[in-house]
């Protein structure tokens, strides 16, 4: 393992804390949200923008050469390290009182992300993989990720934010085709529902619509936990789109086939 890649994954952890730091001390508080769309509601925080410009001012003086991928502000280099960040994920859990938001970060090298980590401060828990590991953190104790041995969609437990938000009508009524044929469904995870599949508590997490921001953090917790990501069309998640996210490629596959149409299938070569 290199030096290298243990330097970078402090550092992150270094902006974690200090993410932490603001994030905890607006949250539960009466702060002003706005809307960042006209039609339908996309919230954002003075703590979202306090997060994304106290990171980005970190990454400017630590890594200057590094390129960053921010939801509210990036800074765009011509640089092999590409830093992307979302400082609240869950926006509306935040300002609902609901502790499953968390502070996403992430770092691709050439166009692979190499760490992942996902903060969740109000429950005081720590994702990250790198490496080919995966750990938790949670209040101090430390430890490996292991998703579960779950193979079959009707034995699954099947997660995500929200159907009601994805890109189309068509994929919200693909969702819940899949729900019906798992073993339970529940909503409104946000980027916790994905550090619970890489903790062994669920089996599959689908989206529709997500930003490199929403997902390339996660990817690497994941898959060194053992699980399997990758879009609907089975193409990486460093661009975002359409998400599943299970246990081992065999549930992956039961679940591509329900969301994806056979001619797409083809094409992509599964």
């Amino acid at each position: 393992m290199s030096q290298n890649i243990i330097k970078l994954l402090k550092f992150s952890h270094y902006l974690a804390d200090e993410a932490r730091k603001i994030s905890l001390r607006y949250y539960k508080k009466n702060i002003n949200v706005v809307s960042k769309i006209e039609k339908g509601f996309d919230p954002v925080t003075v703590a979202d923008i306090k997060i994304q410009k106290k990171l980005n001012k970190l990454l400017s003086k630590f890594y200057p050469s590094h390129s960053i991928i921010g939801e509210e502000d990036s800074i765009i280099k011509d640089s092999e390290y590409e830093w992307c960040i979302d400082p609240i994920d869950g926006t509306k859990s935040y300002i609902q009182g609901i502790p499953l938001w968390g502070t996403l970060i992430s770092l691709a090298k050439k166009g692979e992300i190499i760490l992942g980590l996902a903060d969740i401060p109000a429950l005081d828990e720590r994702y990250f993989g790198y490496s080919k590991v995966s750990y938790k953190i949670i209040k101090g104790k430390k430890s490996k990720l292991k998703i579960r041995n779950i193979s079959n969609l009707k034995n699954s437990i099947l997660n995500s934010t929200s159907p009601y938000v994805f890109a189309s009508k068509s994929d919200q009524l693909l969702f819940e085709k899949l729900a019906n044929k798992v073993k339970s469904t529940r909503l409104g995870g946000d980027c916790y529902s994905y550090c619970l599949l890489s903790d062994g508590h669920i089996d599959i997490v689908v989206e529709s619509g997500l930003k490199p921001w929403d997902i390339r953090a996660l990817e690497p917790i994941i898959k060194n936990a053992g699980g399997y990501i990758s879009t609907w069309e089975g193409k990486s998640v460093i661009n975002g789109g359409r998400i599943i996210a299970c246990n081992n490629e065999k549930l992956y596959n039961a679940a591509q086939k329900v969301l994806i149409k056979k001619t797409q299938l083809k094409i992509t070569g599964f």
